[in-house]
């Protein structure tokens, strides 16, 4: 070993030492001395006593950091029990857990394994520094959201890998693995926008309540907005723009979907949904700047985590949409295609884009990328319409006239550079 990679190596194993350190020390900032159970002294040491051990392993053997770590869980476990005794003691382990990890980060160092000792003690240092904000979220966390959790594990790490990844029905359109990945996929977003709300809190700005409601649902948004604007008229303007913001959030969405779904669409499908979200988050930041404040009566509701049940109904919906796509492209080309996608689009954007998505991947006469974009496109219009329905008929005018231009704008502008983008790759 040269004298670079050496210094290279202690370097940072010095460095996480420091870090855990200074971290456990100022938490404990508040203990008198003598009586803190470690600091940047101790946690320096535990990590030089790594590295040194993982220095030595390359000459002497497995056997000598084996040693020096049986030597370390003593040490710690002798500390742990000395400190128990005291009263009012902090039981807790937190501090001799990582002082070992701390040890194994420094032989990781000095083995070499560099990016995996940095990455991991970066987010020992995170989790320890957040044990508040960590605490008070499992002090607020209700027991149906820690089921959703676990539910969202289980359909994810224990059901999508023994589901076939093979077609099945006409065509080969149903395959089992790729319709529960996606909906793996958006079930995680539902939950990620559904912690977001609970995070922000109901009732939010315009910008807010657009980002974290379009997450959940860009429809809900709409609705939300709607009816919140009979009441405060005055806020139309802000309130149109949580409708633009969660338009926006519905391509990001799509884009997401379909490279879950079908990378191969994105050179095609990037282009119209980068021009539909530039148009909806131009007209959000022109709405923001008009709508000032106002929007307190504003909420949306953070719905259920539980996305197992939607998750049930949702593969249902899209086997259904499959097969009314592939029966319509059958009977009438892309055209049928097209058709269904509008008839679906008008209810869910997420199975028409899933549709479309493995029409286009799969089968003896898959659909052509031009035609699957086109299809997402025509659904991401008809949902549009329905959202400007609704700020029609349940909004104010002064919102709804609002609604209707950045939805149908951000709409239209999506179908126009798909048809570019048709042209160009044809």
């Amino acid at each position: 070993m040269d004298a670079t990679t050496f210094y290279l190596r202690f370097i940072v194993a010095l460095g996480i030492g420091l870090v855990v350190g200074v971290e456990r020390g100022w938490s404990q900032r508040g203990t008198p001395e003598g009586q803190r159970e470690a600091g940047v002294r101790t946690f320096t040491l535990v990590a030089l006593t790594g590295f040194a051990a993982g220095i030595g392993a390359e000459d002497l053997g497995a056997w000598f950091p084996a040693v020096i770590a049986a030597g370390v869980v003593v040490l710690l476990t002798v500390a742990y029990a000395s400190e128990a005794w005291r009263v009012e003691a902090d039981r807790g382990l937190t501090t001799e857990v990582a002082a070992f990890l701390t040890f194994v980060l420094g032989a990781l160092a000095g083995v070499g394994e560099l990016l995996a000792a940095g990455v991991t003690a970066v987010v020992m240092v995170a989790l320890l520094e957040q044990k508040a904000t960590l605490h008070g979220a499992l002090a607020r966390m209700q027991h149906f959201e820690l089921t959703a959790g676990v539910k969202l594990l289980l359909a994810s790490v224990v059901l999508l890998p023994v589901l076939p990844n093979e077609g099945y029905g006409p065509g080969g359109i149903l395959n089992p693995y790729e319709l529960w990945w996606a909906v793996v996929v958006i079930a995680a977003i539902g939950t990620a926008g559904y912690a977001a709300i609970k995070i922000a809190g109901p009732e939010r700005g315009a910008l807010m309540m657009g980002l974290t409601g379009g997450l959940v649902s860009s429809t809900g948004v709409t609705v939300n907005a709607a009816r919140a604007s009979r009441e405060a008229p005055q806020s139309s303007a802000a309130l149109a723009g949580a409708i633009a913001t969660a338009q926006s959030v519905m391509f990001v969405r799509t884009f997401v979907l379909i490279a879950v779904m079908n990378a191969s669409l994105l050179p095609v499908a990037a282009f119209a949904l980068a021009a539909g979200l530039v148009v909806a988050l131009g007209f959000a930041w022109v709405f923001a700047g008009r709508g000032g404040e106002g929007t307190e009566k504003a909420a949306v509701a953070a719905g259920s985590p539980d996305a197992l049940l939607a998750a049930m109904q949702f593969i249902v919906v899209v086997a259904l949409v499959l097969l009314l796509a592939y029966h319509a492209r059958a009977y009438a080309g892309d055209m049928g295609l097209m058709i269904s996608s509008l008839l679906s689009g008008a209810l869910d954007v997420d199975a028409a884009t899933v549709s479309a998505a493995r029409l286009a991947g799969s089968g003896a006469d898959p659909a052509s990328p031009s035609a699957a974009t086109g299809a997402i496109v025509a659904a991401i219009v008809a949902n549009s319409v329905v959202k400007s329905s609704i700020a029609f008929a349940w909004g104010a005018r002064a919102l709804a006239w609002r609604a209707i231009g950045v939805l149908m704008a951000s709409a239209v502008a999506a179908g126009a550079a798909a048809a570019l983008a048709g042209v160009w790759a044809g």
